[in-house]
């Protein structure tokens, strides 16, 4: 990556389960990065401008002045509207659909106890249960109208009978609307005429359509769509407005940018009407971050792995291209959205260890302290025993280390706080401090290689042909950890921004434009019809990119074998197709579907189908860096032994330190050893060792 022009400010903000991340980027390249404790009892208000705050005062500038000289500022509402759909905390939202279909969204296929639960539960049926609705039946209202599978319409929609229930619902307090009618994948005029009259019968309620999401078949997973969307819709648009009118008067007017969960940022007017887009956008900026990083350093197959306060988020980059999600679960509702494909497990710093109380074992998770009170050991009244205690007590925390870097907010960890934690779980299992402390990681890290050896092998891959990437602010941490469990080799902590890393993706990340369309072309696939189809899609994106604006124009096509239910994305070359450039898209899925589903899995004889078809438009930024830290090897690394534990049932022994920040590129660390850095820190086992690249990232290697 280059430097930049010289001038100006970009700022990007992610805002997590306990910490709020933020980076300043510098028109010169250079990098400053700040956090503070995520503040979801001010509407975030605090921590978005803390970290920030923080960010311009480690850069040098004044933070009262730094707003009035950014040119972008990116932010995201992820863990905003996240909370709202788990928390059940949203809009009181009414769902307008096609009439006989009102129990669509509360039958959930009638998978709805046991999406998303590990197989070992699903005959749990006692101890597993549907969601709370997210609208109840009272909330729910059929109308006359019907359009068939061809985009037909078959029966007029009958809009005094959409008034009439508009009306109704307005006056039992909805202040959101869902809308999902049958088909309207295939002719979305009838959704749309409904929304008019929503706007004209209820002025002031955030109306949702299914049309505006997806155009993917599922009138369930539409359904969802539409009415998470419209759960989420008014909670977050106020609090991205209120964001932008507390930036406008700090100096800030340039317009707001909004990460989507698709890989790239749109203007906030356009983010506010798809807020569902938002939800997983922050982990999706570390996977953007990560993706550029290994093309750069020309690393093919990628394991993203980002371990928060709350959760361990992971992602697979196979061929420097990012898996993208088939569908998305939340709180057991789904739905389907393109979006770069995440998967999360309550496995964070914040993670609460516990004695489960029929068999007497040690549990870590999935409940969090968050960021209220937060772990034991940040002296803000938690008392249970988290895995960050775990981490300070075993030494591979920098006991004078601070963790958050906001004025007032700062908070140093207390060692003796986070031993008398873990002493409520170690005494009833007859442990030590320090064993219980050591069994709290090997738990933590057994979860999260379990979570990697499902995501990565469930997809047909060796885990042993990737590196993993490690970032977040307990993800270096435990980087070591997980790898040694799946086999891998090697590890890359990228710089000592590793713990803001999804902020810094989200900084560099492209504008991004997304349009996708449902079809039905069966091979022998007629090229010309499907390049038509791409051409009116790209056509409608030129729209919202502008006249006069450089744009890079992706096509891709999810295929499957006729009649068959396992589909997959492939890329679809954009330039003009002909016969060849199919039989090379299908030859593609041919071989990502035997490397998904094994050779067995293939049907030489079946048809292949396309069912959706999606383009995006990308427009770059042009921010760049010029590395991930500063260069190091200007003062003595080595800081005073500390006594750290590596293995359950041995004492802990005094083992070299070193500042990270301080070493040298090209600098080698053998291990034992524990790297320090600023807000996260890499414990360097035994029989492994780390060093320091050209670019100031840490490359962890195992000697076996």
């Amino acid at each position: 990556m280059a430097g930049g022009d010289g001038s100006g400010l970009v700022a990007a903000v992610d805002i997590g389960g306990t910490f709020t991340d933020s980076v300043l980027v510098h028109g010169d390249g250079r990098v400053s990065y700040g956090k503070a404790l995520s503040s979801p009892d001010d509407d975030f208000q605090s921590g978005f401008f803390g970290s920030l705050s923080s960010a311009a005062t480690l850069a040098g500038h004044d933070p009262d002045d730094v707003f009035k000289d950014l040119t972008r500022l990116v932010s995201h509402g992820s863990t905003v509207a996240t909370n709202i759909v788990v928390e059940g905390k949203g809009a009181t939202v009414g769902l307008i659909t096609t009439k006989g279909h009102e129990d669509t969204l509360l039958m959930m296929r009638g998978l709805g106890r046991v999406v998303g639960e590990p197989p070992e539960n699903i005959l749990r049926v006692t101890s597993t249960s549907k969601p709370p609705p997210l609208v109840p039946r009272e909330r729910i209202r059929g109308v006359t109208e019907r359009i068939d599978s061809t985009g037909t319409v078959i029966v007029d929609l009958d809009e005094d009978d959409v008034e009439a229930r508009v009306r109704e619902l307005a006056d039992q307090g909805c202040d959101a609307f869902a809308i999902c009618f049958l088909w309207s994948t295939q002719n979305p005029e009838h959704e749309r005429r409904a929304a008019e009259i929503v706007e004209r019968v209820a002025p002031d309620a955030f109306v949702s359509v299914s049309s505006n999401l997806s155009s993917a078949v599922g009138e369930y997973e539409r359904t969802v769509a539409a009415v998470v969307n419209a759960f989420v819709g008014p909670r977050t648009s106020g609090y991205l407005h209120k964001l932008e009118d507390r930036l406008g008067e700090l100096g800030f007017t340039k317009g707001l940018m909004l990460m989507q969960c698709h890989g790239g940022m749109v203007p906030l007017e356009e983010g506010t009407e798809r807020p569902i887009m938002t939800i997983g956008s922050g982990p999706v900026g570390g996977m953007m971050g990560t993706q550029g990083l290994a093309r750069e350093l020309d690393i093919p197959n990628v394991i993203a792995t980002d371990m928060g306060g709350t959760s361990f988020d992971v992602g697979i980059i196979p061929d420097l291209e990012p898996e993208i999600a088939a569908e998305t679960i939340i709180d057991k509702y789904t739905y389907r959205i393109p979006a770069v494909e995440v998967l999360s497990i309550g496995a964070g710093g914040g993670s609460i260890a516990w004695v489960e109380p029929h068999s007497e074992t040690l549990r870590v998770g999935p409940h969090s302290a968050s960021s209220n009170p937060g772990p034991a050991c940040y002296g803000l009244g938690g008392e249970e025993p988290t895995v960050t205690d775990a981490d300070l007590v075993l030494g591979y925390l920098d006991p004078d280390a601070v963790f958050g870097t906001s004025g007032d907010r700062q908070i140093r960890p207390d060692r003796n706080l986070a031993e008398e934690a873990i002493r409520k779980v170690a005494e009833p299992l007859g442990l030590s401090v320090i064993d219980a402390a050591r069994g709290i990681v090997e738990i933590i890290d057994a979860k999260m290689a379990n979570l990697l050896e499902n995501v990565v092998i469930g997809r047909g891959f060796d885990p042993r042909d990737f590196t993993i990437f490690s970032f977040g602010g307990s993800g270096p941490v435990h980087a070591a950890g997980y790898a040694n469990e799946l086999g891998i080799s090697e590890v890359l902590v990228p710089g000592e921004i590793a713990s803001v890393w999804s902020a810094f993706g989200i900084a560099l990340s492209d504008v991004r434009y997304m349009n996708e369309g449902d079809v039905q072309l069966v091979s022998p696939i007629d090229a010309g019809e499907l390049e038509q189809t791409y051409r009116e899609l790209e056509e409608q994106l030129r729209t919202k990119v502008g006249d006069g604006t450089e744009a890079e124009y992706r096509r891709y096509a999810r295929m499957r074998y006729e009649w068959q239910r396992n589909e997959l994305e492939v890329g679809v070359p954009a330039r003009a197709l002909d016969e060849k450039v199919v039989a090379e898209v299908t030859a593609d899925f041919e071989q990502r579907y035997e490397q998904r589903y094994g050779q067995a899995a293939l049907l030489p004889d079946a048809r292949f189908e396309i069912v959706n078809v999606r383009v995006e438009a990308l427009v770059p930024t042009g921010v760049a860096v010029k590395s991930h830290g500063v260069e190091g090897g200007e003062r003595d690394a080595r800081k005073p032994d500390r006594r750290v534990a590596f293995e359950r049932g041995a004492e802990p022994q005094d083992t070299p330190i070193y500042d990270g920040t301080a070493i040298g590129l090209g600098e080698t660390i053998e291990g034992p050893a524990v790297i320090d850095l600023p807000t996260t820190g890499i414990p360097v086992p035994p029989d492994a060792s780390v060093r320091r690249t050209e670019r100031g990232d840490f490359h962890l290697t195992f000697n076996r």
